[in-house]
Parts: C-alpha cells; sequence; structure tokens
C-alpha cells in the first residue's frame, strides 16, 4: 500500500501541485480523535506521504476544525439543499412521508446519509470511502445528489483529475463496492434507488 502513496505523490508533484511533507500517525490519531473516520488504506498512504496543498485540498494538518467540519458534511449538505430546493424534491419513498419543516427535512436526511459510509474528501468535489473501505477503493464525485465514479481507485483518480499531456480519462471496472454508494451511482443517482 505504500507504494500507493509514492505514485500519487509522484503523479501529484509532476502535475505542478504542491505537496507538504506527509501526516505522522499523530496527525492521523488527531483527525480520527476529532472527525471520529480512519482514511481508507490509500489515501493513507497518500497522506502519509505526503500532504497535498492548496485551496481545493483539505489541508489535514493546519485546517481548524470547523474549516475541515465544512468539507467532511459537504455530501450531507449536497442531499439537503436538493431536498429543499429541487423540483420535485429529492425525498425517496424509503425515507418516508417528506416533512413540511425545513429543520425535519434536514433531521431526516443527516439520519440517513448518517447511516451510509462516510465519504472523505481528496480534492474540491471528489470523495473516497473511509476505512474500513479497502485498498482499491473508488473515488466519487459529489455535486449535490449527482454522483458519478470519478476513478476505480485513487491512481486512478489522481490521473484523471491532474493529466499530464493530453491524458485521456478512463474508468476502469470498479473492483470495491460501496454499500448505499455503488447502488446509487449504478441507478444513475434516482431516489427509488434509495
Amino acid at each position: 500500500m505504500k507504494h500507493v502513496g509514492r505514485e500519487a505523490a509522484a503523479l501529484l508533484n509532476g502535475a505542478g501541485i504542491e505537496l507538504s511533507e506527509g501526516l505522522t500517525d499523530a496527525e492521523f490519531d488527531s483527525v480520527h480523535e476529532r472527525f471520529g473516520f480512519h482514511f481508507n488504506p490509500d489515501h493513507r498512504s497518500l497522506l502519509a506521504t505526503a500532504l497535498p496543498l492548496g485551496d481545493r485540498w483539505p489541508n489535514w494538518r493546519s485546517a481548524d476544525d470547523i474549516e475541515l467540519g465544512t468539507w467532511l458534511d459537504t455530501v450531507t449538505e449536497g442531499f439537503i439543499w436538493d431536498a429543499l430546493h429541487q423540483q420535485p424534491p429529492f425525498w425517496p419513498a424509503s425515507w418516508g412521508r417528506m416533512p413540511a419543516s425545513p429543520e425535519d427535512v434536514t433531521t431526516i436526511v443527516r439520519q440517513q446519509i448518517g447511516a451510509w459510509p462516510r465519504l472523505v474528501p481528496i480534492f474540491a468535489h471528489r470523495f473516497t470511502p473511509a476505512a474500513p473501505s479497502p485498498s482499491g477503493s473508488p473515488v466519487i464525485s459529489v455535486w449535490q445528489t449527482d454522483i458519478v465514479y470519478y476513478g476505480a481507485n485513487l491512481l486512478e483518480y489522481l490521473a484523471n483529475e491532474f493529466p499530464l499531456g493530453q491524458g485521456r480519462k478512463t474508468l476502469s471496472p470498479i473492483s470495491v463496492r460501496v454499500p448505499f454508494w455503488s447502488r446509487f451511482i449504478e441507478a444513475a443517482n434516482r431516489a427509488e434507488s434509495i
């Protein structure tokens, strides 16, 4: 798994992304204590090798808890937005009758999405599942309830997001399925799939 981090850091360096020293075990422990998740093995391997920096990268070392919490809450906030503002509202039948109160809608969406595997931001609106999702986990692009695979694994994602030269985007077969998320993506983001 360590080679994933080295390959990922080399790819990012070649694309001109600013890199800082990787996170220490103590820094990983701090993220876990503050936010209640562990990075999946490939994501951890990258962050242990090098920490990408820039305004679209979460800075797991020095960003404050409010900023990191906002990054982590992006997925749920997108579902809340589409429940409250999309016409018709994004509201799966499996969530029961949609309440009239925006506060109650928000509470239910938070409960429902909170039961799904945690998605952790990598860059901008690209996420990967937290551990216990294994090495080889996909990278997922999340824009409210418009959710697609953006790489079958971390290295493929980085090659897609930061192509060197005129590389074309590829999507290999997904080898690691993510509970709830994979079904939703493969059903073309239909509320009935939930």
